[in-house]
């Protein structure tokens, strides 16, 4: 499918270019009253064209630079037909947006699932990585670090010497993300897509990059597994279809975690506890999701083995369950 551009102006050309090379998007340029538009999933349209070319179920768009009269670009647009107009360079995000959609259309989103540490030590990383990867051979799942003082979950997996972009280089990156560019360029650990940080990396995500990532990737993947900060952004809890939240049946664990919960719930309807077995002397699970005000999602026990096995840098093993919880969840959220 491709996306035509019918001009001979060279500073329209150029400005589109621009546009879609940020988002590797081949432009093909025609000039006026010509063919080869008809296999166009997009014909953005310059002002010296004279009659736009009919094309059903095609969107069509007039593009102009920055500096035209408003009005009279309009009057153009309603001349050729057409009812949508770009102008350039400051509707570029836009157009960029239109052109990522018509290559690729929008399909039903993947399940997205934010995974959230109700204290330090909680176990969110590891439930998080172990869903992914029980996930990873049934659907096609992405692991998404969004937590920069969490230690790296790609350490988790054993799998910090993957190549591939991390989140500082997408937050380097210009241009909308395509969710085939994404699903390729992620690096990946055993099939599982990952998202993680760099050793050096120290800055906070941008909210705009975070939206434009899970965007992408909920079209992507089918499963998306998130392990979020405790601190955050409503927002971005907001974005997930599931939120779970992992505490440890200790007292002041459970304190810990109640404080969060007030945070989470005030954002999403669907938060539940997982509650992280701790042996002799531990809090009753259903006790403590009914002290915090939360469902019980389940269990998980407190393995030092699989602890172990992360410290050596071995990762999780592929085939851990952690009990029947993961394949609990996996049955409730497959597509």
């Amino acid at each position: 499918m491709q996306v035509s551009l019918i001009t001979d102006l060279g500073a329209i050309i150029e400005e589109c270019a621009r546009v879609a090379e940020s988002i590797g998007i081949a432009l093909t340029v025609l000039p006026p009253e010509s063919g080869g538009w008809q296999s166009s999933a997009l014909i953005l349209l310059g002002e010296d064209v004279r009659e736009a070319p009919t094309a059903d179920q095609v969107d069509r768009i007039l593009v102009v630079l920055d500096g035209d009269e408003p009005s009279s670009a309009w009057k153009r647009a309603a001349h050729l037909g057409v009812e949508q107009l770009a102008v350039l360079p400051s509707a570029a995000e836009w157009l960029s947006q239109r052109m990522i959609a018509a290559v690729e259309p929008p399909a039903t989103p993947g399940t997205t699932v934010g995974v959230v540490a109700g204290c330090g030590g909680a176990g969110a990383s590891v439930l998080s990585c172990a869903l992914a990867r029980r996930a990873g051979p049934q659907v096609k799942a992405v692991l998404v670090d969004a937590d920069p003082l969490g230690g790296g979950l790609d350490l988790v997996l054993g799998a910090e010497q993957v190549p591939g972009p991390r989140w500082s280089d997408l937050s380097a990156s210009r241009g909308q993300l395509r969710p085939s560019t994404l699903r390729e360029a992620l690096p990946r650990h055993e099939g599982l897509a990952i998202l993680s940080w760099g050793r050096g990396d120290t800055l906070d995500l941008d909210p705009d990059v975070f939206d434009d990532f899970l965007a992408a990737a909920g079209q992507a993947f089918e499963l998306v597994i998130v392990d979020l900060p405790r601190h955050a952004p409503p927002q971005w809890t907001r974005r997930c279809h599931h939120v779970l939240l992992v505490a440890p049946a200790r007292v002041r664990s459970a304190v810990a975690a109640s404080q969060v919960a007030k945070r989470l719930s005030q954002s999403h309807p669907d938060v539940r506890l997982v509650v992280r077995e701790t042996g002799p002397g531990g809090l009753d699970a259903q006790l403590l999701a009914d002290s915090i005000g939360l469902g019980l999602a389940g269990t998980i026990r407190d393995d030092r083995g699989l602890s172990a096995a992360v410290d050596r840098g071995e990762g999780i093993p592929g085939g851990a369950r952690l009990g029947r919880l993961v394949d609990q969840l996996l049955g409730e959220w497959a597509p």
